[in-house]
């Protein structure tokens, strides 16, 4: 039951991270408060906020819960399979893609990242994201964990030694910034030994579940008055909204909307990896071809289309290329 609840969080956190990222992006003092645009506001800037943080505690509940933390030498090397190796590799498509339209200046778009002319320290952290975020942006979350799992070790002596004075250390290095440019998101450092924390102090992980309609509404009101206060500053909401959210899941896993979902959670990687150039694609499409299609009809359809079209492909993937397709996703 807890892996299923797992499997179907990061799920729908990754459907909130598409949803997230749907183009263009608004900062919420650009955004009245019409109908439209507070649903976009109150998904966008607030809800969804809270998807990367839910997911870097998961990882780091798994992660401390298991063995691998005890032999660093097969740590790294499984993390970078399941990790560096899909980064890399689904960034190589969008950085010859990008590479290609800026070099015969096929479309005005401005990338965030210049590839043309050639430039060797920008092909590589185009690729890596070494020193920001890679082409395909949304796999800063790939590269921040890959960094965090490195450092697991050092971690796990906090978090068996002195877990909260170690929270306390960890609290300081992000609120200071210490780690500088190690891991872009910081706040993924405090996420990730949420998990660690949850999985060394062998947290009962349902206790709050009795509560999780309250708290489901305080969820709610908290993202509602982001939008309506315009707060652009969403790290107290991050830092708690694993406490708020894990719970509320339990009301899903009750209806048959969690085990229709279910059927589909084994497509949630290749939908992330996938969605950032796909939106992309989608977004130029609808700008040059589509203008007099309303706004809302795009941002609705786009994230509805990412999904059950990575999750059609990935059934076929598997079933036709299955070891490509693992290689791909990491071995997933």
């Amino acid at each position: 039951m807890l892996s299923q609840r797992i499997w179907l969080t990061r799920y729908l956190m990754v459907i909130g991270i598409v949803i997230l990222h749907t183009p263009p992006y608004q900062s919420l003092t650009e955004l009245d408060l019409s109908f439209f645009n507070f649903i976009k506001a109150f998904f966008s800037h607030a809800v969804f906020r809270t998807s990367v943080p839910m997911l870097t505690v998961i990882s780091g509940y798994l992660l401390f819960r298991s063995k691998l933390i005890e032999q660093p030498l097969q740590l790294i090397t499984k993390k970078a399979r399941v990790i560096l190796l899909p980064l890399i590799l689904w960034n190589i498509p969008v950085v010859l893609g990008i590479f290609f339209i800026q070099h015969y200046q096929l479309t005005t778009h401005i990338f965030s990242v210049q590839l043309s002319p050639f430039d060797s320290l920008n092909w590589f952290n185009a690729l890596t994201g070494l020193l920001s975020s890679p082409a395909n942006y949304p796999l800063n979350f790939l590269r921040d964990l890959f960094v965090l799992s490195l450092i697991s070790p050092l971690l796990a002596v906090l978090l068996n030694r002195g877990p909260w004075l170690g929270a306390i250390i960890v609290a300081l290095v992000f609120y200071f910034n210490l780690d500088g440019d190690i891991i872009l998101r910081n706040t993924m450092l405090i996420s990730f030994y949420i998990g660690g924390l949850a999985a060394t102090q062998r947290w009962n992980l349902t206790k709050l579940d009795p509560y999780a309609i309250p708290l489901l509404i305080i969820f709610i009101l908290i993202c509602s008055a982001i939008v309506i206060f315009d707060l652009e500053n969403r790290t107290p909401l991050r830092i708690i909204a694993p406490f708020m959210v894990w719970p509320s899941m339990s009301l899903l896993m009750k209806y048959k909307n969690g085990a229709f979902l279910e059927r589909y959670v084994g497509s949630s990687f290749l939908t992330f990896l996938a969605h950032g150039p796909l939106l992309l694609a989608f977004w130029l499409i609808y700008q040059t071809f589509l203008p007099k299609v309303p706004y809302p009809l795009f941002w609705c359809a786009a994230p509805l289309i990412i999904t059950i079209g990575c999750a059609w492909l990935h059934t076929k993937l598997k079933r036709y290329v299955p070891t490509l397709t693992s290689i791909a996703l990491g071995g997933r």
